[in-house]
């Protein structure tokens, strides 16, 4: 029996081959984008799920409280950890780990120069040994036992071949960490399978970060923050959330009592933080759209089956007749048709798989983030599968399986089926009309979003952007004063370079984030709130073209001596006129009082998802990270050059990075640049299956209606009439699902929006726009067709029947 189904399945496939075609690679492709979608959301649901105690690991963090509203951010003071242990020794493990950006290790050779190795695609870390037994790693030699002791360091297998040539022999090496402190292997880790966000290919011990701070982490001041420091957690029944929430106040009074009333520490479950945007984590609105959408594109593949099995039918009718008389029951004839159903989805299943193969290929080349998809056995997985094609099975087979079953012998062997019969224009009318909605929504979501983007890449950010390179320098406690001098006075001697500024952490706009507390002028009390700090140099001003409302620039100097401020600071310090402020002085501990010398035009510090914050910059040397330098020719491959030779000259012992400012404020939006590469391509695949499945529609009605086109032609039709015939019923469709999917586009997108302080405004035209583009593919599909119809010679289709 069902060697016979499949048989009868098979015929009527190679019989009908357009039919067959659309139906298969539409399945095909929605099924393959569908597995896509599971794929990319399971990668962010299941990240750093595979740790043995996933469910009992909690995170530190740090939360400013401001009458402008809260910051909430991973990182939290050095000496937390500590903190937390002799206070709560309750709690099972508590681990610090201080994130080292773009690691620089050097691997000592005899008689040879230092192997610089720059791992720009991981992070390293400073952790302490209890890191370990938080989370799960594979030892592949030695292990984490002597990371309590400095100068002592692990590191992955990747990164230990990369070193040393080899993952064994190498525990005991030395190697030194920015080229300059000396650390011991003490253990090799294994490469990470697994999704996860701690993907650090090197870890010192946390007693060697002295070497970076120039002191014990625990020595630095509690109201000191750095995003890059967090702090794990391992609780138990013996000390819970709970337990921290109820004597959290307490802690912060003991640890932190000059900011009771501004700071605290909340605990994140660890399981939360990668869906977390406020914590840099990825929105699950995005996930919720991309199931969305490949729910969409599911519904718009079985869509075309249902529209075209139920007008194919109209050729099946005999054959369902003689059946009926020869004996079948509804039952058989409903079950030979699901198996036929069933046998063109499990074709499509294979070809999914291809198209599953080679999404991954796109993802990896076109999206952000080290995506991992090993997990194709996983029951998960299969799950997943077996419910995608029982689910395209039913709404693919069960509705025509029903309609072909319910034949009336006589009518069928008579041949006078209609296609009310089969189905009717309503429902196929309601299916096409969904078909429209769902592809107009998603264009409104292509428009919107692209819209965004380029907004917030041509906005004006209040600074000047365009051919300015920033070179990282090395990652020391303080700079070495005499070579900054060298290094500026070598570089701007190039022929191709301009201004050249330093500065703490490159453009205006760099995403490095530095709180503080200051006093103002004569005021007994420190701000209730924490402005954002940074060091320049006298250059940077006019080399990032920001504007001063009053006041002057500040004056060379190595030494923090004077301030700028921005609009945002000065009307925070209740002032309304920038001249009020020059000359006061702004106090921060351990420093000088700074003189307000001057009053900057508000720019936008932080993206454009955020407000601008009250800020302050003063003069100190030592803190300079970045070199900002201006280029003055378009020639940007022989500047970047000579720039490298002039630093590799100045720091040998360093490694040469440099970027872009353009570049640097892109990586800001990679979750919108991400969510804008899916939604054009699943929009794209959305509206190719729509439009195969239309024309498969019109394939057949050009079929049925071939006498009325001749009779037409006959009396005088024109094409033009004749294109309108085809094409008026699916116009008028395509209004009515644009009533229904401009609303809900509508309420999405503002709600998208939302997560933005500088944001587009929705306009009629982005709506217009999704519709006159429906109109377009629709327009383009059918008239193929229907002018093929329109110059057939009528009299050929007058006799034909």
């Amino acid at each position: 029996m069902i060697r016979n189904y499949l048989l009868i399945a098979w015929r009527n496939l190679s019989k009908n081959q357009a039919y067959a075609f659309i139906n298969v690679s539409g399945l095909a492709l929605a099924m393959g984008c569908a597995l896509l979608i599971f794929a990319l959301v399971r990668y962010h649901y299941q990240t750093d799920h595979h740790h043995h105690n996933f469910n009992r690991i909690y995170q530190f963090t740090s939360r400013f409280s401001s009458p402008a509203g809260d910051l909430n951010i991973q990182g939290v003071p050095y000496p937390l950890g500590q903190a937390i242990r002799t206070n709560y020794p309750d709690i099972e493990q508590v681990a610090m780990l201080d994130e080292w950006y773009g690691p620089l290790v050097a691997v000592p050779v005899p008689n040879g120069v230092d192997k610089k190795i720059k791992d720009s695609g991981y992070k390293g870390a400073f952790v302490e040994p209890a890191y370990f037994r938080i989370f799960d790693y594979t030892w592949l030699s030695g292990g984490p036992d002597d990371l309590d002791q400095p100068g002592t360091v692990v590191m992955s297998a990747e990164m230990a071949r990369k070193c040393f040539g080899r993952i064994t022999g190498v525990v005991g090496r030395v190697v030194r960490l920015d080229a300059r402190t000396p650390a011991r292997v003490v253990g090799v880790f294994a490469d990470y399978q697994d999704n996860t966000d701690l993907t650090y290919s090197i870890m010192a011990s946390w007693k060697s970060l002295k070497g970076q701070l120039g002191a014990l982490p625990e020595d630095q001041p509690f109201d000191n923050t750095n995003g890059s420091t967090h702090c794990f957690a391992l609780f138990n029944d013996r000390f819970t959330v709970t337990d921290w929430n109820r004597q959290l106040l307490s802690f912060v009074k003991k640890y932190n009592p000059k900011q009771i009333k501004e700071t605290s520490y909340p605990i994140m479950a660890f399981s939360k933080m990668h869906l977390s945007p406020e914590y840099g984590g990825v929105s699950r609105g995005l996930l919720l759209s991309l199931i969305f959408i490949g729910l969409s594109l599911i519904g718009t593949a079985s869509i075309n089956f249902v529209n075209l099995a139920t007008a194919q039918a109209l050729n099946r009718g005999r054959e369902v007749g003689i059946r009926k008389v020869l004996g079948s029951t509804k039952t058989q004839l409903f079950w030979q048709f699901m198996g036929e159903t069933t046998f063109i989805v499990l074709l499509a299943l294979v070809l999914a798989g291809g198209v599953f193969q080679y999404g991954q290929i796109l993802v990896h080349r076109f999206l952000h983030g080290p995506f991992r998809f090993t997990f194709y056995f996983s029951p998960s997985v299969i799950g997943w599968v077996a419910l995608v094609v029982v689910m395209v099975i039913l709404l693919a087979g069960l509705y025509p399986a029903l309609v072909v079953a319910g034949f009336r012998p006589v009518v069928a062997l008579a041949g006078r089926l209609t296609t009310q019969q089969v189905g009717g224009f309503s429902l196929r009318r309601g299916l096409v009309t969904s078909q429209f909605a769902i592809s107009q929504l998603l264009l409104i979501g292509l428009i919107v979003v692209a819209n965004q983007l380029s907004y917030v890449q041509t906005k004006d950010l209040g600074f000047r952007k365009s051919a300015i390179l920033t070179v990282n320098l090395p990652n020391t406690p303080a700079q070495d004063l005499a070579k900054l001098s060298t290094f500026r006075k070598l570089a701007t001697a190039l022929p191709d370079v301009g201004q050249f500024s330093y500065s703490m952490s490159g453009p205006p706009q760099s995403g490095s984030t530095s709180q503080t507390r200051v006093r103002f002028d004569t005021r007994p009390q420190a701000e209730p709130y924490t402005p954002q700090q940074t060091w320049i140099d006298a250059d940077y001003v006019g080399l990032y073209g920001l504007k001063l409302l009053a006041g002057r620039n500040v004056q060379p100097s190595d030494t923090a001596r004077e301030a700028l401020i921005n609009e945002t600071f000065l009307h925070r310090l209740g002032f309304s006129r920038p001249a009020e402020v020059l000359g006061k002085y702004l106090h921060k501990e351990g420093f000088a009082p700074l003189a307000i010398v001057g009053v900057l035009r508000d720019y936008n510090q932080l993206d454009l998802r955020q407000g601008v914050t009250p800020l302050f910059m003063t003069t100190l040397a030592s803190g300079f990270y970045s070199a900002n330098i201006q280029l003055s020719s378009p020639n940007y491959s022989r500047a970047l050059r000579q720039i490298e030779q002039t630093y590799n000259q100045v720091y040998p012992d360093s490694f040469f990075e440099s970027e872009f400012v353009e570049q640097q404020l892109q990586k800001a939006y990679q979750q919108e640049q991400t969510m804008g590469s899916l939604i054009n391509f699943f929009t794209g695949v959305a509206l190719l299956i729509g439009s195969m499945g239309l024309y498969g529609l019109v394939l057949f009605m050009v079929v049925q209606r071939r006498k009325e086109v001749g009779v037409r032609k006959v009396l005088g039709a024109s094409v033009g009439s004749i294109l309108w015939l085809f094409s008026q019923e699916f116009v008028r469709l395509i209004g009515i699902a644009f009533l229904l999917a401009a609303p809900v586009g509508w309420w999405v997108m503002t709600n998208w929006l939302a997560n933005f302080t500088y944001k587009i405004s929705l306009n009629p035209f982005m709506f217009l726009l999704s519709l006159l583009a429906t109109v377009a593919v629709v327009l383009l599909t059918v008239s193929f067709q229907s002018v093929k119809a329109a110059q057939m010679n009528p009299v050929k289709s007058l006799r034909s029947e």
